[in-house]
């Protein structure tokens, strides 16, 4: 009499190196997107901050005042005013903020555009510090 065994399936080792490499692949896809994400997010805070500091400027010019933009709460909110009128505020992301090294504490532009204070504005990052510099003229901006 032959003996024979009845293999219908997947023995337990089959199965836990499976799921092991399916736990490995979705892991790494995982970690990838992630940090994908938050250089995304990045990305998109400055692109906003960029439009808002124009938009003050615009303010600016179009009303001939001065228009600020300050920040409030730790360096984690901005608020833009023109004569003493709140034109908006804006939250930061989570994980951001203004650091205390920055040597700007508000952004100013005179009643003609031109910057009012020049110098550099350091944010805290998830992914590092970065800066953005503020020539002295017509509001002139470098992200770094």
């Amino acid at each position: 009499m032959e003996n024979k065994l009845n293999e219908k399936g997947f023995t337990l080792i089959e199965m836990l190196l499976v799921l092991a490499i399916v736990m490995t692949i979705t892991s790494s896809v995982i970690f990838i997107a992630t940090s994908k994400f938050v250089e995304i997010e990045e990305k998109r805070f400055i692109r906003q901050f960029q439009l808002d500091v124009q938009s003050i400027q615009s303010v600016a010019i179009a009303e001939e005042k001065y228009a600020y933009l300050n920040f409030f709460n730790g360096g984690t909110k901005y608020v833009a005013k023109s004569a003493n009128t709140i034109l908006f505020e804006s939250e930061m992301p989570a994980g951001y903020r203004l650091s205390t090294e920055s040597n700007l504490k508000e952004i100013g532009f005179h009643p003609n555009g031109s910057i009012k204070d020049f110098g550099t504005l350091i944010f805290e990052t998830k992914k590092g510090s970065k800066k953005v510099i503020l020539y002295i003229g017509r509001g002139r901006m470098n992200y770094e």
